[in-house]
């Protein structure tokens, strides 16, 4: 539903992604909830709009995207794709634009992982928050949302739009879900995953014919030899979860893999 062709620049995946999200939100209602209550709006209807103009002086100001949770509750939308951090200047003219508009909060989004959880990556001057919280969602935040409210709904055109939503995210022309911490980090690929060998069995021969004795030794380095190039790996720590080794050391970039299909692993039986 949502397509991945023509996308040939950062700023058509910024659109696409955006419009892509807003529509779903205000189609599945409980996602839409999901994602504004951390914000601090108020529950009814969630209206979306993209590209709104808003008049600066002699200029406009154009975010990606507003948010109106009924009469009373707006929230202004910037994102970003790809490797490119959200720019504290834009940021910091949203804040002011919003100020003097009266719009309750500002929502970011990008490949970004704060250092801290609650900080925002974006540091801006502090005179700039006021009253208007800043809130921040990294993409694969966005996807985990709308992979639980799939799962916890049994409203089938809600779980047919929330899974053309992570459809079209974890597609690599999306610009979503690419964790990049250095210039040699992949631009147009989804996280790798480099899987570790199999234990190998060794079987000796018999010691003599009345008696076979087998051992079997596992072959595994107790400290193993880390990556010999930039990509992400599996984190020893959580299984379900992917780390970003950028070639000298293992960064703080994470990745939490969807959760497998149910039945999955489960025998065929025929």
């Amino acid at each position: 539903m949502i397509p991945t062709t023509g996308i040939t620049s950062q700023v058509e995946q910024e659109r696409r992604a955006t419009a892509a999200l807003l529509a779903t939100m205000t189609a599945v209602a409980r996602f839409g909830r999901a994602l504004t209550e951390p914000l601090g709006a108020p529950e009814g209807p969630i209206e979306t709009f993209t590209e709104v103009p808003f008049a600066r002086g002699d200029h406009e100001c154009l975010p990606h995207g507003v948010i109106r949770v009924g009469e009373e509750w707006t929230a202004l939308v910037e994102v970003s794709t790809g490797p490119r951090p959200l720019r504290r200047s834009r940021l910091e003219a949203y804040l002011d634009l919003a100020t003097e508009h009266d719009i309750d909060a500002l929502l970011t989004i990008s490949n970004e992982i704060p250092p801290v959880v609650g900080q925002h990556p974006t540091p801006v001057a502090k005179e700039k928050l006021g009253t208007v919280p800043m809130l921040h969602f990294p993409w694969s935040k966005i996807v985990a949302e709308a992979v639980v409210e799939r799962e916890d709904t049994e409203d089938r055109s809600a779980v047919w739009l929330l899974g053309e939503l992570i459809h079209y995210l974890e597609h690599p022309r999306s610009g979503a879900l690419l964790f990049e911490a250095t210039d040699d980090a992949p631009t147009t690929h989804l996280p790798r995953l480099v899987r570790t060998p199999e234990p190998v069995a060794e079987v000796p021969a018999p010691r003599r014919p009345a008696r076979r004795e087998i051992r079997i030794a596992l072959r595994e380095d107790p400290e193993p030899a880390p990556p010999d190039q930039p990509g992400w790996y599996r984190d020893d720590r959580v299984e379900s979860r992917l780390r970003w080794w950028d070639g000298d050391t293992w960064t703080n970039h994470l990745y939490d893999l969807p959760p497998a299909p149910e039945g999955a692993g489960q025998p065929v039986e025929n």
